[in-house]
C-alpha cells in the first residue's frame, strides 16, 4: 500500500510526527552523498592550490561518515581555510550566497531527485492532498562531531534548539499543515544528534520563540516546553521522519566520531502562500506580510499540480535558476518575537 495507513495518519494527527523505515533505498540516497563529496573535493581543490590547506587536510581517503568532521578538526580555529569549509557546505541547500567551488548542478539533480521520491510523496500526499508545493526551507545538513569554538558561527551545525518550523514563517502560515520529512543520509543516533521531538497536536499551535542567540536560531523558552517528555528518534539512513510546522523538536551535540548528515524537505498544499511565479522583486519594504509566502526569501517550487503536470519542477537545472531567483532577497518582516541578545 502506498502513503500512509489509516492507523498511520491517526498517530501523524495526534502526536505531530510517525517514522516511516526505509522509504529511501539506499541507492537513492547515494548520488547525493557522491554530490556531496564532489563539492567537498573542490572546496579541498581550491583551499589546496591557494596554500591554504595540504593534501593530507583534505582527507580524501576518509568515508563519507567522518570525512567532513575530520576536515574542519584539521583546519587551524578560525582560519580563512576552514571558515570556507564551513560556510560552503553548509550552503549546499543553493541559496547563492556562497560562491561554490564546483558547479551545484550535481548536488541540485540528486537532491531534486530525493525531493520528489514517489514513496514520500505517496506519504505526503496522505496528509495535505495530492497538489503539492515544494515549501522553500529545505535544508542538507551536516552536524560534525562536537567543535565549542564553532558556536559563534551562524547556523553552526552543531546543536539547533528547541523550535517549530511554524516560528520561522510568517504568522500568517499557522493556519495551514506544513510537513517536514526529515532525512538522516548515515545512521542517526543519540550519540551523533538524532532529532528529539515533543509529541504535540497541530491544532495546539505555535508556542513562544525567542531570538538573538549569535548562531541565529530561534529558541523556545525551557517555561513555554510543553509538560511531557521529548522522545529521542533513532533511524537508519534513508528512514523519514514526518513532522507538523507546529511540532517542537531540536537536535543536540554530536559527541560522536561520525558526521551525521542529514536532509530536512518540507511540503504544503497548493493553497498556502507561496511565491511560486511571483518576481522577488516584488517584495518590498512596503508589501503587506500577509500578502507574503510563508518563507518569503527562498523559492517556492510546484511538486505535484494534478491539472497542469507541466509546471511540475523535475528538472534540475529549472530547480537551481528558481531557487537562484531568491538568493539576494531578504524582504522578512518576521514575527517579533522576544529578542535576548548573544545567548
Amino acid at each position: 500500500m502506498s502513503g500512509l495507513t489509516p492507523t498511520e495518519l491517526d498517530e501523524f494527527r495526534q502526536r505531530g510526527f510517525l517514522v516511516k523505515r526505509g522509504l529511501y533505498a539506499d541507492a537513492d540516497l547515494q548520488p547525493l552523498r557522491v554530490a556531496i563529496t564532489a563539492a567537498l573535493d573542490a572546496e579541498c581543490d581550491l583551499l589546496i592550490a591557494q596554500g591554504a590547506m595540504t593534501e593530507a587536510e583534505a582527507c580524501c581517503d576518509a568515508p563519507f561518515e567522518t570525512r567532513f568532521g575530520r576536515v574542519v578538526h584539521g583546519l587551524d580555529t578560525d582560519s580563512p581555510a576552514q571558515r570556507r569549509i564551513l560556510a560552503s557546505m553548509q550552503d549546499l541547500f543553493l541559496t547563492g550566497r556562497v560562491e561554490h567551488a564546483a558547479d551545484s548542478a550535481a548536488v541540485a539533480d540528486a537532491l531534486l531527485a530525493c525531493i520528489r521520491q514517489e514513496t514520500v510523496l505517496d506519504c505526503v500526499t496522505s496528509v495535505i492532498g495530492e497538489d503539492i508545493i515544494g515549501s522553500s526551507t529545505f535544508r542538507i545538513r551536516g552536524k560534525i562531531p562536537l567543535w565549542e569554538s564553532g558556536r559563534d558561527q551562524p547556523y553552526f551545525p552543531g546543536e539547533v534548539p528547541w523550535h517549530q518550523d511554524a516560528g520561522y514563517m510568517l504568522a500568517h502560515c499557522d493556519a495551514h499543515l506544513i510537513v517536514t520529512c526529515w532525512v538522516p543520509l548515515v545512521d542517526a543516533t543519540v550519540g551523533n544528534g538524532c532529532m528529539h521531538v515533543y509529541p504535540w497536536r497541530f491544532d495546539q499551535g505555535v508556542l513562544p520563540h525567542y531570538f538573538g542567540r549569535r548562531d541565529r536560531y530561534i529558541w523556545i523558552p525551557d517555561d513555554h516546553l510543553p509538560d511531557t517528555d521529548p522522545v529521542p528518534v533513532e533511524m537508519r539512513a534513508g528512514d523519514v521522519l514526518f513532522l507538523t510546522n507546529m511540532t517542537p523538536h531540536a537536535t543536540f551535540d554530536n559527541v560522536s566520531d561520525t558526521t551525521r548528515w542529514s536532509m530536512d524537505l518540507r511540503y504544503g498544499p497548493m493553497s498556502i502562500p507561496n511565491n511560486v511565479d511571483e518576481a522577488p522583486e516584488s517584495y518590498t519594504e512596503s508589501r503587506r506580510p500577509d500578502s507574503m509566502a510563508c518563507a518569503p526569501t527562498e523559492a517556492d517550487f510546484v511538486i505535484r499540480d494534478s491539472a497542469h503536470p507541466d509546471r511540475d519542477v523535475v528538472d534540475g537545472e529549472v530547480f537551481t535558476e528558481i531557487r537562484m531567483r531568491y538568493a539576494r532577497q531578504y524582504v522578512n518582516p518576521g514575527r517579533g518575537w522576544t529578542h535576548i541578545r548573544d545567548r
